[in-house]
């Protein structure tokens, strides 16, 4: 499936821009998260921006027009799009979360286009009957029209930050709860759930990820405890894996600065010309 709906003419559609790029330099491309958005980024957009990367943050097509049932392998082909449509040859990719996902599954089907993996928040390994039937229950309230609703944002809070992050930076917190609650469709987040709460496991292929690539894993993560990010950085050929303290699955935003410095050192011995 491919949706060619990235283009510099309009960057605009709906709630959300297609994009958010700051700095000049090789390119670093970031794909967010379920209930998440592009903006999500913007504390490395900044950092790599400052030293001299092209660094680019898209939104999901679930949020830049109609929403509509997709798979991993579709935000796989959306991301390529998203390359040549901005010309890029070739980047580093940065995923979080389904972003992440995504980020594993196009690094074995374009490796060519890849110059470096990030995956944040993320893991190879599929989810448990019992994982799959939870989660169906739960995105499934919001095959609906409309924004999320505010109480499944408050429900939704404790799977996204961790307990340090839900006790300290109440801040954060609310700032998400009322994004969620005022600009994400609903439908949107259904759809995006759908693309992963049954996506298989990859974790036996990653063998064939020539590419260096760094894991960053928040210890808090609820959702996906930290032990499945060390067993895709067990399966990749050249991985180093980063444990951030004190961050759930939202790590880049709970802990930035952390977050920042790791990327930062993973991308200066890279040959990126």
């Amino acid at each position: 499936m491919n949706r060619a709906l990235y283009s510099r003419e309009n960057n605009t559609v709906g709630y959300h821009e297609r994009f958010i790029e700051k700095g000049s330099g090789p390119a670093v491309l970031f794909s967010h998260g379920t209930l998440m958005d592009a903006t999500m980024f913007e504390p490395q957009l900044d950092h790599l921006a400052e030293r001299g990367y092209r660094a680019i943050a898209y939104n999901s097509h679930v949020l830049t027009a109609e929403p509509a049932a997709h798979t991993v392998g579709d935000l796989v082909e959306d991301c390529r799009t998203v390359m040549d449509d901005l010309g890029i040859g070739t980047c580093v990719l940065a995923g979080m979360s389904v972003g992440g996902f995504m980020a594993l599954e196009f690094a074995l089907a374009y490796p060519e286009r890849l110059q470096g993996l990030v995956v944040i928040a993320a893991s190879a390994k599929d989810y448990s009957a019992e994982e799959r039937q939870a989660y169906h229950h739960q995105f499934d309230k919001l095959d609906i029209d409309g924004m999320v609703p505010r109480d499944f944002a408050e429900w939704v809070a404790p799977f996204c930050f961790g307990e340090a992050t839900m006790a300290g930076n109440k801040a954060l917190v609310e700032h998400w709860i009322e994004r969620w609650s005022t600009t994400m469709p609903a439908r949107a987040v259904h759809f995006q759930g759908g693309s992963w709460i049954d996506k298989e496991d990859t974790s036996e292929r990653l063998a064939a990820v020539r590419l260096p690539a760094l894991v960053v894993h928040g210890e808090e993560d609820v959702p996906l405890p930290i032990d499945r990010a060390q067993a895709t950085v067990d399966a990749l050929p050249d991985a180093t894996f980063v444990r951030v303290p004190e961050a759930g699955h939202s790590v880049n935003l709970e802990q930035p600065a952390v977050v920042n410095a790791a990327i930062a050192r993973f991308l200066g011995p890279l040959d990126l010309t």
